[in-house]
């Protein structure tokens, strides 16, 4: 679904359309269907529907409350994809900064987080999800390497349509650096990143481990979909090979 909702915002919604979209998902409700385009009356459809059925089970174990977690985390998700909008639409080149504000939303990873802990068991109190709530540095770091990771290896195709402007182009208006130079950048923070989450996962005492490991394991398929080429949107034998490597073929003890 997140994959669903980043291709409408970032390739196929006009600037009109998104901009109902988006007020449908604030309003959250099968009422505003009508309001809708027909091609995202469908989108708009499944999403209330996994919300609703995913409510009901999890009420019958007195946890409805994890699904308004969710909601309001895709809510803000939603909000951050059409400021990105607002960008393209003005064609306006954030800076480093505003591009830090909006990434953390717009690259899916709270939302992801928040909806990873859905039904995860009897270990998945409130309190974990008022910890994501806080927009904790690990999840944040998670965040980060997921999007500037997407922005080095994505930003070629992203050339060739009208689109968002990545951290890269921030980097070479800002910094006014060459495209190579901005990548090396971006690089070293994905890396510092890495390093904060490393040191979050030590000292971070007042949240179970498999928690904290829940987060890393985004974070490492993103270094698996994007480490050296967009796997995500182009698969190869390489990356088939690499998939096979991780969770179908034994591992040899010889």
């Amino acid at each position: 679904m997140a994959g669903i909702l980043d291709d409408t915002y970032d390739a196929y919604g006009t600037y009109e359309e998104l901009e109902i979209f988006t007020e449908a998902i604030q309003r959250w409700s099968s009422n505003n269907l009508d309001s809708l385009p027909e091609y995202m009356k469908l989108i708009y459809k499944c999403l209330l529907d996994i919300y609703g059925e995913m409510k009901e089970f999890r009420a019958k174990e007195g946890k409805a409350y994890e699904l308004e977690y969710f909601k309001e985390s895709m809510k803000e998700y939603i909000t951050s994809y059409m400021t990105e909008a607002k960008w393209r639409e003005e064609g306006y080149v954030p800076t480093i900064e505003e591009h830090e504000s909006v990434r953390f939303m717009s690259s899916a990873y709270k939302m992801l987080t928040t909806a990873s802990f859905v039904g995860m068991g009897d270990m998945i109190t409130e309190e974990a999800f008022k910890w994501v709530e806080t927009n904790p540095h690990v999840v944040k770091s998670s965040a980060a390497i997921s999007r500037l990771m997407d922005d080095v290896v994505g930003r070629k195709e992203d050339q060739e349509r009208k689109h968002v402007v990545t951290t890269v182009e921030s980097y070479m208006k800002q910094h006014d650096v060459k495209e190579e130079e901005a990548c090396d950048l971006i690089n070293q923070q994905v890396e510092d990143a890495w390093k904060d989450m490393n040191r979050e996962l030590l000292i971070c005492k007042d949240v179970p481990l498999r928690l904290i490991m829940t987060v890393f394991n985004m974070a490492r398929v993103m270094d698996t979909l994007y480490k050296y080429q967009d796997n995500f949107t182009h698969v190869g034998e390489e990356f088939i090979h690499n998939i096979k490597s991780l969770l179908v073929h034994a591992i040899s003890v010889d």
